[in-house]
């Protein structure tokens, strides 16, 4: 059985969300407030920043220690498992970590993004404005 979907926000956010769903503020760096958050999860899709991978360890030491049934965490992008240098390692990581962890989880593989391959062909014969006027 799924848990209700309650997203989870950075502490001081002034985020809303419309609807049933309860936004639950939290500071990735105390434990305590990662567990509160993730109490009652059955499953954790992670989708933070490059910038802020290094908090998915924390989360998902919280996610164990709540007895989480699946991590998910933020790959989107290339195959990173096994990887050893740059961004791809950092994300190999993370899986490494959850294997230490002994936490069952998803990695999504979804390859580039589109707008990563195609912006550079599609501005040097366009020019933004005149694709925005389309």
């Amino acid at each position: 059985m799924l848990s209700t979907l309650s997203p989870v926000d950075t502490k001081g956010s002034k985020s809303t969300i419309q609807g049933d769903a309860k936004v639950i503020q939290v500071d990735y760096s105390d434990k305590a407030s990662i567990k509160h958050a993730l109490t009652g999860v059955d499953v954790v899709i992670s989708t933070v920043p490059t910038a802020a991978f290094d908090v998915q360890g924390n989360i998902a030491a919280a996610a164990k220690e709540v007895d989480v049934k699946l991590f998910v965490p933020s790959e989107f992008g290339g195959i990173s498992e096994g990887e050893t240098e740059g961004l791809q390692a950092v994300k190999a990581n993370v899986q490494a970590q959850l294997k230490a962890l002994e936490l069952p989880y998803t990695a999504f593989y979804t390859g580039a993004f589109a707008d990563q391959i195609w912006v550079p062909y599609v501005s040097r014969y366009f020019s933004p404005l005149s694709i925005l006027s389309c």
